[in-house]
């Protein structure tokens, strides 16, 4: 059998990613987008959402959330349960804004894309939350197996996926399709056990056959919050 070569390596081209670089770009150079009555809206949407886990476990004392932006989400939660110990982890330019708005939290400064440094971290979280963040970083291995170790079987796991029908650039096209990440969390360890919808709606494409568990009333949402825990038959 002959050796097939693929003779077109534009690889930005054929693909229509643009610049690979704009998937990991500092978004918040321009900080002034967190004002943005979308932004906002959006904020307390997540907000609310995490208020009922909470309420729904009220044993959550410690949180943490990767790829946190300067941690305007964090603040929303914060507001209505400002008992908690709240962890926020990402670059340097996010935490720039993070302490220029006296935000409260602790920062810690990490590049997640293909590494997971726990220094200075706790041994266990009540809840972690990974918002838009998977599919932005070349290791999402790394980090779901880390967060399996930094979790107990009392633990939760929020994540908020988005949906391919919304154009979000993903660096492993299909991995983030609704039945791909069940099974990537599933074989991580994780088992799903809760879904909420989103505010806003996609273009009505057609359903993907890996796209066969995601409820016909939830097709169509920008993002899907998917809420995850420890499965008991797991071993490590």
């Amino acid at each position: 059998m002959g050796l097939f070569r693929i003779q077109h390596t534009n690889f930005e081209e054929v693909f229509n990613c643009n610049n690979l670089d704009t998937l990991h770009k500092e978004e918040w150079d321009d900080p002034s987008r967190i004002n943005e009555e979308s932004w906002q809206q959006r904020y307390e949407y997540e907000a609310s959402i995490i208020y009922s886990i909470i309420k729904d476990n009220p044993h959550i004392k410690n949180v943490l959330e990767l790829g946190s932006g300067p941690g305007v989400l964090s603040q929303h939660i914060l507001k209505n349960n400002p008992e908690l110990n709240y962890h926020l982890v990402d670059k340097p330019f996010a935490e720039k804004y993070f302490r220029e708005q006296n935000f409260t939290g602790d920062f810690f400064v990490k590049d997640l894309s293909n590494s997971f440094d726990t220094d200075g971290l706790l041994d266990c979280y009540d809840l972690v939350i990974t918002n838009d963040f998977l599919e932005h970083v070349l290791n999402p291995h790394i980090i779901v197996k880390t967060i399996y170790q930094l979790t107990n079987k009392n633990s939760v796991y929020l994540i908020s996926n988005p949906n391919w029908r919304m154009a979000h650039q993903f660096l492993y096209r299909g991995l983030f399709d609704f039945d791909n990440i069940l099974y990537f969390l599933y074989v991580h360890g994780f088992e799903c056990i809760g879904l909420y919808g989103s505010q806003l709606q996609t273009p009505k494409y057609p359903r993907l056959t890996s796209e066969t568990l995601l409820p016909e009333e939830n097709l169509y949402d920008w993002n899907h919050y998917l809420l995850f825990k420890h499965r008991e038959d797991f071993n490590v």
